[in-house]
């Protein structure tokens, strides 16, 4: 299948591309330019001057947590596990548990896909993901090693964080692990107990961070290692996050990511929202929203060793795009400032996802299934069967629940 769009702005690694025209052949992008072609494929999408851009990344999820209210009655914590016990003896916790995984998993793709998200590193072990993987709208990143995290209390994921590397250098994986989540003697020490088990390198991606000192952003930048940070998460549980601008300034790979809705934000934008109002009140000028844009794109590409599919728009990549309504003359603002009204359209694999219902006839042209919906008020079509996800949700529950991150209505 092939099919292209015209008349767009084109975020790509060299900057904005104005009047640009992007084929996609079988999936991937085949041809970026320019001007608008003499020849005229079968589908034509004109986006008279919308911004386009890469399918956003969310470099740390929970999807099997998508659930609301957030929890949080003894905060601030002093690490992870307080805060887990708290969740676990939760009203709404024994709530979640009355949906099937498969519902929460699809409640967590379609909250990641509405915001522009195509890809998502679903921090679990894999047994558990693995059955929901086709089902999902957005694309579960599969290929990784992991461990929970780096303490005494660690859950028991993977095979130990030695063996765990060791396949992630020798597959060419990232490496996932909660670090420094918190501000007791082993939180703080994580990070080194870490390194000296040899774990620590190109193929590590370390989430939070929270309580990294001098020595430990010294030892990140020496090694290669990829930081996710998760402001939302971090503030909400701990009133505090990672040491951000001396993370930066130490050249470390950052990453954007929102954790669960029950302690992180409900999508990317809010999540972005949260990095730069944190940034600005903690250091008193703006995070550059071309750093912002990299976090949610190129960055957790190359971190999670996907970079030669995903993260930029460049001819032999995947189509994952993300469409935006162009507000504000700057790209870069534009998506920092974006909301879910500000979605225009949605593309993985070069097909249409979600998007406004004026492009419906996109989605007949490219053989795509879905349902019209209202999303935060706007008129919308969403692949898959959203509705019927909400009606089979309110069954398990036996009332409508309102849920923040899948605003339909």
């Amino acid at each position: 299948m092939e099919w292209e769009i015209v008349n767009s702005k084109a975020v790509t690694p060299q900057g904005v591309l104005e009047n640009a025209t992007i084929r996609i052949k079988d999936g991937r992008i085949s041809s970026l330019s320019s001007g608008i072609p003499k020849d005229v494929l079968p589908i034509r999408i004109n986006l008279r001057g919308n911004f386009v851009y890469p399918g956003l990344i969310n470099a740390h999820d929970h999807l099997l947590g998508t659930y609301l209210p957030k929890v949080g009655t003894n905060r601030p914590y002093l690490n992870w596990l307080p805060w887990d016990n708290d969740l676990k003896s939760s009203v709404v916790y024994a709530e979640r548990q009355q949906l099937e995984p498969e519902q929460l998993y699809l409640l967590g793709s379609y909250k990641n896909l509405i915001s522009g998200v195509t890809s998502v590193l679903d921090h679990i072990p894999h047994f558990v993901q693995k059955p929901f993987l086709d089902k999902s709208p957005v694309r579960i990143l599969e290929r990784f090693t992991l461990a929970h995290s780096i303490c005494s209390y660690s859950l028991g994921w993977g095979d130990g964080p030695q063996i765990e590397y060791a396949r992630a250098k020798e597959g060419n994986l990232p490496f996932v692990t909660h670090i420094s989540e918190g501000f007791d003697e082993e939180s703080k020490n994580a990070l080194r107990e870490l390194n000296s088990l040899g774990c620590l390198g190109e193929n590590t991606v370390l989430v939070h961070g929270i309580a990294f000192d001098a020595e430990d952003i010294k030892t990140v930048s020496k090694t290669k290692a990829n930081l996710v940070w998760c402001p939302e998460s971090n503030l909400f549980m701990f009133g505090k996050t990672a040491p951000i601008r001396e993370i930066l300034e130490a050249g470390i790979n950052v990453s954007l990511g929102t954790d669960s809705p029950m302690s992180g934000s409900i999508n990317i934008f809010q999540e972005i929202r949260a990095a730069r109002e944190f940034f600005a009140k903690e250091y008193g000028k703006e995070l550059d929203p071309k750093i912002v844009f990299k976090m949610v794109t190129e960055n957790p590409a190359k971190a999670l060793r996907v970079e030669n599919d995903l993260g930029k728009l460049e001819i032999g990549k995947k189509a994952d795009l993300l469409v935006l309504s162009s507000e504000k003359e700057d790209a870069y603002q534009t998506l920092c400032t974006a909301d879910l009204k500000s979605v225009r359209l949605v593309v993985k694999d070069g097909k249409p996802s979600y998007g406004d219902l004026s492009l419906k006839d996109f989605f007949d042209e490219t053989g795509v299934t879905g349902r019209e919906i209202k999303i935060a008020g706007t008129d919308k079509y969403l692949a898959g069967d959203p509705l019927g996800l909400l009606e089979s949700v309110t069954r398990a529950l036996g009332y409508k629940k309102d849920l923040a991150f899948f605003p339909v209505g």
